[in-house]
Parts: structure tokens; C-alpha cells; sequence
């Protein structure tokens, strides 16, 4: 069609249809344009009725200025088909724009565009690339439908920057040979709002990808649906939020090593709600949420991972045990619809390999409550998980027993008063020995622990035997490394004889046992005192 200047600011499009002409004047008042007939969208992205149909090169006119003066409130224009692509690539447009209920089956193109403000809500789209977009306020998809294809994405906001609110809730976004949505190091002013929306993409790169992004106000997926078959579903590794990341209700199913729904090193500044989220990945974990902090409460019921929401830490793997989730290094506030047993079991049984860090994490996290005895067993358990599935760590053979043994009598230090407890059966056992050694006869008249005789009377002389008293103290006197009662003056253990000197092999074997305890009982008691708080 022939142009012809009709403003003095430029060339513009001639010979408009009158729908044209009333979008025209429309964005002029400030009001909404839109057809006599209106059809749904499926319809109208294939008809030829040029009284539905508005030309993608007078939307662009329109937004640089090429028509005269518009409306601060912006070109509005509901129920059309666009002819053409539109295509905004380094526009700076001079006011927002709003094509609602509209057909774009060309698609829609503004990388590195300054645009004010985007309305596409009920759209249908054959897809959107804008990566370098700047708008100064919100960019809106809700409802939308957008169809796309290839592996650049059908959906694509890489570096772009979005003054308000990114909006796509119950939108639904398709790519059956690549992602559905990238928006890799994507900056929004508000809130990315994604609740309903139905992403579902192909091939090795996630279904929806987030890769960096930075959100003003919280990213809310709530009772969304994201497939990928062949890749990871959601990935928002090292996005950083001022609010809260949101997943209650959310179906995802993603495939392979990388993981389902993926949150590597992401920093949330408020909660992360996952309840009722149904994840799916039948080849790889189903959450990765290692170098994650979350500043808020994490709602995780245990049932995301582990369908029995097991309590039970056991010697063999859980039933559900491929259900993995990867934690190390995720640091929160504090745990919300999951107990600290049910964590526990996550960690024993759902993660791929032994890590001290969520121990550590999780023990904290019930010290801060009061909970001491509860971060005390987290912490055993550690221990125990430590020598089933990373032994190597502990050193050499005779290092793994020496610590099956600390965890068996000291429970690893975090049991002290099993310690002081062996020690007393230790002592009780060395004065039954004392007593034993009182009545066995060693020969006639004699026995293996009898009185000391003075030093001038004959040794020829029957023995005198010791009370029961003097040979449980004999025992105990002997038995204890340091502090010696003074009982083995009057009554001792005849170590000429055979047996006398058994009993004292055995009683020193035991005094190396008490020795060993009460350095250990030390140690543990020296330990909880130091411990932080």
C-alpha cells in the first residue's frame, strides 16, 4: 500500500479499513477499540474478515508516534486478529499497549524494546521473544495461549527488565521441541505471578527456565502444571526473590539426572511453600535444593518425597528410596508441615549421599527451638549415616570399629550419661570380682584375696578370710586407675597363686576399662558444655 505523510512527524500507513481508523482514534481518546463482531480467539486467528483484522505495522506506527499525539492511558484494542508479525525490536514506544482477547498468529517480537506497559491478557500468540525487554511497568500474559517452537523457547525474556508485575497466571504455554519458557536473568519491579499456568516443553532444557532472575516481590506458581519428558520441568537455580516462592498445588514432571524442580544456590527472602506439590521424575531426583537459603519458613510435607511420610530412621533403604532430594548446603528459618523425625528420614533415606551439613542444619535449626535433645539425636544419627554410606571417611579398619564402638557406649559424645553409667557397671563388676576372689580356696586354709598378715606373724598359719565388705572395697580399690581406698592394707589378693593372680589380670583389665570410660565421660561432658547454643 502507498504511504503518504499525514502528521508532518513521519510516513504512516494509507488507506485504513475502518477498524483501523476507529483504533486510531481510539488510542487518541484514551479509549478502548474494538470490532462490531465478536468471535472467540481460536476463530478469530483464522479469519479474513478485514473487520476483524488490524495490521501489525499500525500497531507499530501507532506506538512510535507516526499518528499524532495519544492517550497517556494507552493503545487498547480488544478482540482482533494482528496481520503480521509485530514486530517492536528497538522500539521505544511513546505510550503502554493493551491487545487483549487478540490473535497474533505471527507472534509478537520486541527484544530490546522500551515499551511503558504490555497487556496481552486472553490472547493467543504463536510465541513472544523479547529478550532485552524494558518495560516501565507491569508485562501481563494472564490467560494467554502462546504456541511456539524451536529451541530458543516459545516464551522469551532473557535479560529483560519488567518495571511492574510479570503476569502469567493461568496462561498456558506450549513448545513441543524446546522450552515453553526462558527467561534467564529476567529483573522484575513486583511479582512474578505464574499461578494455573500450564507450561509444558521438550528436550534437555527445562520446561520453564529462570535462570538468575531477580523478583522485587514473590514468584508464585501456585496450581501450576509443568512438563517436560525430557529434561528438568522447573528450574529457578540462583534466582533471588524479596518475597516468598510459592509451589502449593503445583504438578511437575520433569525427567532425568538434573532434577524435576530445581532451586540450586537460590536465595528466598521469604517462605517456600511446596505442600501439596505432585513431582514426577522416574529418572532423577525430584527436587534439587542444595545452596539454597531460605530466609522464611519451608513448607515441605514429608509426603512430597516420601509418599508414608516415614518417621523411621532404619538400618535398610525405605521402600520409596529413588524418590531423592538433593539438600546440601539448603539453609531455612525453620520447618513447617514436616516433623524434624520426618526430615530426618528425608535425609537418611531419600538423599543420594551422605553430607554433614543438613545433620547440621537440621540440628541447629531444633537447638534455636529448645530442643536440645532432639539436635542431639539428629546428631547421632549423622554419626550413624556417616558409618554406613561414607565408612572411607572414618580412615582405616581398626578407625571404623573404634568409632562403632564410641557410638555404642557414648552414643558419639551426645549421650554422656551412658558413659558414667558403663563406668559404675565397670566398678560394680570389679567389686564382684573382689568378693568372687573371697571364696575360692587357692589351698588348704588359704584363698585368693584373704587378709594381709602383720609382718611378724608366721606365714605357715591358716589364712584369716575378709569381710564382704573388705572384698567388694578390694575390688573397687583395685579397679579405680586413681584414689585408692587403703583397704588392700588389711585385706589384698594372694598374687603367689594362680588364681589371686587371675583375678588381678582381670581386675586390671578392668581398671584400663575404667580409665577409658571416665576419659571419655570427660570429654563428652566437656563437649556438651562447649557446644553452641
Amino acid at each position: 500500500m502507498a504511504l503518504h505523510d499525514v502528521t508532518g512527524a513521519g510516513e504512516s500507513l494509507s488507506e485504513m479499513s475502518p477498524l483501523e481508523q476507529q483504533v486510531v482514534d481510539a488510542a487518541r481518546r484514551g479509549v478502548w477499540a474494538e470490532p462490531r463482531t465478536s468471535v472467540g480467539v481460536a476463530e478469530l486467528a483464522s479469519t479474513e474478515d478485514a473487520g476483524l483484522c488490524v495490521r501489525a505495522e499500525l500497531i507499530r506506527e501507532l506506538l512510535i508516534g507516526r499518528h499524532g499525539e495519544l492517550d497517556p492511558h494507552g493503545l487498547r484494542v480488544r478482540g482482533v486478529r494482528i496481520l503480521g508479525q509485530l514486530d517492536l525490536e528497538h522500539v521505544t514506544a511513546v505510550v503502554g499497549f493493551a491487545l487483549t482477547r487478540c490473535a497474533l498468529p505471527q507472534g509478537f517480537t520486541c527484544c530490546s524494546a522500551r515499551l511503558q506497559w504490555v497487556d496481552l491478557r486472553g490472547s493467543s500468540l504463536s510465541g513472544l521473544t523479547a529478550d532485552g525487554l524494558r518495560t516501565d511497568d507491569r508485562l501481563s500474559l494472564e490467560g494467554a495461549t502462546l504456541r511456539g517452537a524451536g529451541e530458543l523457547g516459545a516464551v522469551r525474556l532473557i535479560g529483560a527488565h519488567i518495571g511492574g508485575q510479570c503476569d502469567f497466571e493461568r496462561a498456558t504455554i506450549v513448545n513441543d521441541t524446546g522450552p515453553a519458557l526462558c527467561a534467564d536473568r529476567m529483573r522484575t519491579g513486583g511479582s512474578l505471578l505464574a499461578e494455573g499456568v500450564i507450561l509444558r516443553g521438550a528436550g534437555k532444557s527445562s520446561a520453564a527456565q529462570l535462570i538468575g532472575v531477580q523478583i522485587s516481590g514473590q514468584c508464585d506458581f501456585e496450581g501450576a502444571t509443568v512438563v517436560n519428558s525430557a529434561g528438568p520441568a522447573l528450574c529457578v537455580d540462583r534466582m533471588r526473590t524479596d518475597g516468598s516462592l510459592l509451589l502449593a498445588g503445583a504438578t511437575v514432571l520433569g525427567a532425568g539426572e538434573l532434577g524435576a524442580v530445581r532451586l540450586l544456590g537460590a536465595q528466598i527472602g521469604g517462605q517456600v511453600n511446596l505442600a501439596g506439590v505432585q513431582v514426577v521424575n522416574e529418572s532423577g531426583p525430584l527436587l534439587v535444593l542444595s545452596e539454597a537459603r531460605v530466609d522464611g519458613i519451608l513448607t515441605m510435607p514429608a509426603p512430597v518425597v516420601c509418599p508414608e511420610g516415614s518417621v523411621a530412621v532404619r538400618s535398610g533403604d525405605c521402600a520409596a528410596g529413588q524418590r531423592q532430594v538433593f539438600v546440601h548446603g539448603l539453609e531455612f528459618a525453620r520447618l513447617d508441615r514436616v516433623s524434624w523425625r520426618e526430615w530426618l528420614h528425608l535425609l537418611v533415606h531419600h538423599t543420594p549421599k551422605y553430607a554433614p551439613q543438613p545433620y547440621q542444619q537440621l540440628a541447629g535449626v531444633e537447638r534455636i527451638s529448645g530442643h536440645d535433645n532432639n539436635a542431639r539425636q539428629i546428631l547421632i544419627t549423622q554419626q550413624d549415616d556417616l558409618r554406613r554410606r561414607a565408612p572411607e571417611a572414618l580412615g582405616g579398619t581398626l578407625a571404623r570399629w573404634r568409632h562403632r564402638l564410641w557410638g555404642v557406649v557414648g552414643r558419639y559424645g551426645y549421650r554422656a550419661h551412658r558413659l558414667v553409667t558403663a563406668l559404675v557397671l565397670t566398678l560394680t563388676v570389679a567389686g564382684a570380682l573382689g568378693y568372687l576372689a573371697g571364696q575360692v580356696t587357692t589351698r588348704p586354709g588359704h584363698l585368693a584375696a584373704e587378709r594381709v598378715l602383720p609382718a611378724t606373724a608366721p606365714s605357715t598359719g591358716p589364712g584369716t578370710a575378709c569381710s564382704t565388705a573388705e572384698l567388694i572395697g578390694l575390688g573397687i580399690d583395685r579397679g579405680l586407675p586413681l584414689g585408692a581406698t587403703g583397704l588392700r592394707a588389711r585385706c589384698d589378693l594372694a598374687t603367689d597363686t594362680r588364681w589371686g593372680q587371675a583375678f588381678t589380670y582381670a581386675i586390671w583389665a578392668l581398671q584400663a576399662i575404667v580409665w577409658a570410660l571416665a576419659t571419655l565421660a570427660v570429654a563428652a561432658y566437656t563437649g556438651l558444655v562447649r557446644k553452641p547454643a
